[in-house]
């Protein structure tokens, strides 16, 4: 009943923010795909099997609302303990169309591995999302922490490693931190409190700053608009706020497309220099080209907000709640 009540006022909060939004009547398309890091589930701290099934239906039933075909990548070390569950969830996924992706087995940083450690995790993540692929192959993957290789070499040593496994390496152009603000949410819905609503709020409207900056700065770096990837991940926070980013992103003009035909795109043939934090692509094409935008603008969370998520995952780590 709580967060029933909590979505009522939610959506009122979206619906504001989407009547500030761009006009929907842009000059030429404008195209995105939705993708979902850590499915069936964002690995910080451990929820009830239960939670796991509601959180993972309602992102598939807004999906479904919206017709849209959405990429998982599935880390299965989150539920290694539990393989009959993960099997499931990873199931429900594939039963309704969306494709899964592959984001190593235990969220390892290439970074802070040698190749064929971090190309074995891979394969091992692989192992019961391929019994529920059957014959189809998985085809896409993406570097936890998008850490895809702090040097040139690293960086193309991983590239061929995966064109060996037959996997394409996808990037992301837009995201909104939810992580940082995910762990809070779930605290204050736990107990119940009012301030879960702001939270959410406060995650609403940070994530149309983040559309904000980055539709502008896809305007400086290029004369038409180009399709984007939207890395979300699969939490608590998302599961009850979807709609209201998809209704955004609607509001804005984009229209819903596969991440393979995004990748079509020649913008994401276009080679980037390495780099050795992890950043979406929009900051590393325009760093390895003209450098046309001002990145110190980009929205952060602020540092309470962080301070924030730590004692969240504190407290939920703990399970006093």
């Amino acid at each position: 009943m709580f967060i029933i009540k909590l979505l009522n006022v939610s959506i009122i909060a979206c619906l504001n923010l989407a009547s500030a939004s761009v006009d929907v009547k842009a000059q030429h398309p404008k195209y995105i795909s939705i993708t979902f890091d850590d499915v069936p589930i964002h690995g910080e701290f451990t929820l009830p099997a239960q939670s796991l099934k509601e959180i993972n239906q309602q992102l598939l039933d807004t999906l479904k609302k919206y017709e849209i075909k959405a990429t998982g990548f599935v880390n299965e070390s989150h539920l290694k303990n539990n393989p009959e569950l993960l099997q499931s969830l990873l199931s429900d996924w594939h039963k309704h169309g969306h494709t899964l992706g592959n984001h190593t087995f235990s969220h390892i940083s290439y970074h802070q591995a040698d190749l064929n450690t971090y190309l074995a995790d891979i394969q091992k993540g692989a192992t019961i999302t391929q019994t529920v692929l059957g014959e189809q192959k998985q085809k896409f993957f993406r570097p936890p922490y998008l850490h895809a290789g702090a040097t040139d070499n690293a960086q193309q040593m991983l590239d061929n490693g995966l064109e060996k496994l037959g996997l394409t390496l996808v990037p992301v152009t837009m995201e909104n931190a939810d992580y940082v603000f995910d762990a809070p949410y779930t605290v204050q819905l736990k107990n119940k409190h009012v301030s879960a609503v702001n939270i959410y709020k406060q995650y609403l409207a940070f994530t149309e700053r983040r559309l904000d900056f980055y539709e502008s700065a896809s305007a400086k770096m290029f004369e038409q608009p180009v399709p984007h990837i939207l890395m979300l991940h699969v939490n608590q926070l998302n599961a009850d706020s979807l709609d209201s980013i998809l209704m955004s992103l609607q509001s804005r003009g984009y229209q819903f497309q596969s991440l393979e035909k995004t990748l079509q795109h020649p913008v994401y043939s276009q080679p980037t220099q390495a780099f050795k934090f992890g950043i979406h692509w929009l900051f590393r094409w325009d760093k390895s080209n003209e450098n046309k935008v001002n990145w110190a603008t980009e929205p952060e969370p602020s540092a309470d907000a962080f301070a924030e998520h730590q004692q969240a995952v504190t407290t939920l780590k703990s399970g006093k709640l």
